[in-house]
């Protein structure tokens, strides 16, 4: 092991030790991190500048407008009560029955942060869940475990996160035919957690549960805005899937429709960015009303959603930075015989490696796609299929969206719930960890085979 790989390894450890005692954010970590690697492996202070600080700020400028557009819609959702609606519904129908409650509300926001994301988003639809879960006994480090394993489920399918994993070089599609079986998984790993947990320190709450007041009626084609951009992408994505069968194309080929949704004599993906824009079109065209002020709603949805985004926006300058210097060859020649020597060549170590090491998730950590992973994902798809680097990071990637401590919103629940943010990572990891496991393995019988 070279000096650079010790290095890196040395300078990751006191950035994730610093993020573990709070004395350094995330936000401040990653930069960090990125000059100090950079420096570490001699790079000249000129390509510093240039090609790890600024060519950094725009390495993920696709994701960037993907979260920017996302947020609007989020802000969006919100002025116009969809988001309430929809929670309220569900709180109709599970009535006072504690764990069928917890159940649908969980399933709300699985499905709104197929969408939404960011703070804003969290406290928004958090502090209209929060209060009836709590009113109906359900003790604090259940709540805030079920809402953020709702909201880990809804990100399997959030197109921000897949514009992450597209830039691996992995198509929409493939990561559709991960996510779904993954889906599933994490969606029995959050059934397990309401059984389980809901049971644990019942409190009984003799005030009613809270109303929650929604302005103007919500009709039924609002309530889809959250799946409009999502469906674009899957129909599309599900069409390629099919049509990569012998016998599909076949039957297809004198369907006039299927055979005019192609770019360039290739299957047509769906562009993200522009389903997020018709989703708020669908939105804002499903809620107007007479005199309602169209335009100043969808003006201060996009100042709002700009502002809730911001520091997840500045979190990919950082990781943008942190990937430049990752994938530097001073530093990428130093890493790669490691990589090839430490990645599985096989399913079994596969699954075996990445269930091990999937702690490696948290506080920024190599296999965090929002830290250090990214870039080391970019160096382990030159070792291994780039698919199969996808299905580990999204696989590992719910330890850091349910557990990691790290996470403004972690620390956001924990603290209006009266609990410590490491009480979360204690009470979820090991479920969330069982699901890893049984991910990684569809994983590897899909892309390692």
């Amino acid at each position: 092991m070279n000096a650079i790989v010790i290095s890196v390894l040395a300078i990751f450890a006191v950035a994730a030790v610093l993020m573990y005692l709070g004395r350094l954010p995330a936000l401040l970590a990653l930069p960090l991190m990125a000059v100090g690697i950079a420096a570490a492996a001699r790079i000249s202070a000129p390509e510093i500048l240039t090609e790890i600080i600024e060519k950094g700020l725009f390495r993920l400028h696709p994701a960037y407008v993907t979260a920017m557009l996302g947020a609007i819609l989020a802000a969006l959702m919100q002025r116009t009560g969809i988001a309430e609606t929809l929670v309220k519904k569900a709180a109709e129908l599970g009535g006072d029955k504690p764990l069928v409650l917890s159940l649908l509300l969980t399933a709300v926001v699985a499905l709104l942060f197929t969408t939404l994301g960011g703070l804003g988003a969290v406290i928004m639809v958090a502090t209209i869940v929060f209060p009836i879960l709590l009113t109906l006994g359900v003790a604090p480090i259940a709540v805030g475990g079920l809402f953020l394993l709702g909201m880990s489920l809804g990100g399997i399918f959030n197109l921000t996160n897949w514009q992450l994993y597209r830039e691996l070089g992995v198509d929409a599609g493939t990561i559709l035919r991960f996510a779904i079986p993954t889906a599933v998984i994490f969606g029995m790993v959050t059934i397990a957690f309401a059984i389980i947990e809901t049971r644990r320190g019942r409190r009984t709450f003799w005030a009613a549960a809270p109303q929650i007041e929604v302005k103007g009626r919500i009709n039924f084609f609002a309530l889809l805005t959250p799946l409009i951009p999502l469906l674009l992408v899957l129909v599309f994505s599900l069409r390629n899937l099919i049509m990569t069968s012998t016998k599909a194309m076949i039957f297809f080929h004198n369907i006039g429709l299927f055979n005019l949704l192609r770019l360039n004599g290739k299957p047509y993906e769906f562009p993200i960015t522009a389903a997020m824009i018709i989703g708020i079109c669908w939105g804002l065209a499903t809620t107007w009303r007479p005199g309602s002020g169209g335009a100043k709603l969808l003006s201060r949805a996009i100042y709002e959603g700009l502002g809730n985004v911001a520091p997840a926006v500045a979190l990919m300058f950082g990781i943008g930075m942190l990937v430049n210097a990752v994938m530097h060859p001073n530093v990428s020649a130093s890493l790669q015989p490691l990589l090839q020597k430490a990645l599985p060549q096989n399913p079994i170590m596969y699954v075996i490696i990445f269930s091990i090491f999937a702690p490696l998730a948290l506080y920024r950590g190599p296999l965090n796609i929002w830290g250090m992973g990214f870039g080391l994902g970019k160096l382990m798809a030159a070792v291994m299929p780039a698919a199969a680097v996808m299905a580990a990071l999204l696989s590992v990637g719910q330890i850091q969206g349910v557990c990691d401590p790290t996470n403004t919103h972690n620390v956001w629940i924990a603290n209006h719930l009266g609990l410590e943010v490491n009480q979360i990572l204690k009470r979820t990891m090991l479920y969330v960890w069982a699901g890893v496991v049984a991910a990684l393995t569809i994983g590897a019988w899909l892309f390692m085979r």
